[in-house]
């Protein structure tokens, strides 16, 4: 698992390596790769407009292809971000798929370019929902495996999550006002430590 002390770009790096034909787990790596980035996929296919039973097909068809191109893949990161490469990927599809059925704002699909602010913001939003997605669930996972810790969480849940008043979180959970702004503080970051280590290794 990435984690806020992960050298640049290493799990990320670590991961494209084991998916080429001859690295071992290989089957492993494409189903961390499959976990990682499909939701985001798939995302954007919703945002986009895209057909409940289409979406999975448009999934596939992404996935399948950059499986494709794995072997001879090599992540270059002054040549740009992946996320960019994703989304190249990505929109290729589209258009091939759905480039004749699919409007935005009144055009076909296949006239929109990828680099539209549209496109671009729709994806960068997805995306980002995503990362703040697994890092919250980190979090999660991380205070609730600590009964120490577990209130902690419960009341950034409550107080910023669920967006209920700090008198009532800390009424509830037997708390002083002071702790529940105190967690608010601790977890929001740690939230922002993880985002920064998802950047590093998933963008």
């Amino acid at each position: 698992m990435p984690n806020a002390h992960s050298d640049p770009h290493q799990t990320r790096d670590t991961l494209f390596f084991r998916l080429k034909a001859d690295a071992p787990g290989r089957e492993l790596a494409w189903r961390e790769f499959y976990e990682q980035y499909a939701p985001i996929i798939s995302g954007f296919c919703r945002k986009m407009g895209v057909r409940p039973h289409d979406t999975n097909d448009l999934v596939q068809d992404v996935i399948m292809g950059f499986f494709a191109v794995s072997p001879e893949f090599v992540y270059d990161p002054a040549a740009g971000r992946f996320r960019g490469y994703l989304k190249t990927c990505t929109w290729r599809i589209f258009q091939r798929r759905l480039g004749k059925q699919l409007r935005i704002g009144g055009r076909s699909l296949e006239s929109v370019d990828q680099n539209e602010i549209q496109v671009e913001s729709t994806w960068n939003d997805v995306w980002e929902s995503e990362k703040l997605q697994r890092a919250l669930a980190r979090v999660r996972d991380r205070y609730l495996a600590r009964p120490d810790k577990a209130k902690t969480y419960r009341a950034f849940e409550m107080y910023v999550l669920l967006e209920r008043d700090a008198e009532t979180v800390a009424k509830d959970l037997d708390m002083s006002l002071d702790s529940v702004h105190q967690a608010k503080s601790r977890v929001s970051k740690a939230l922002r430590i993880e985002m920064d280590a998802l950047t590093e290794t998933v963008d």
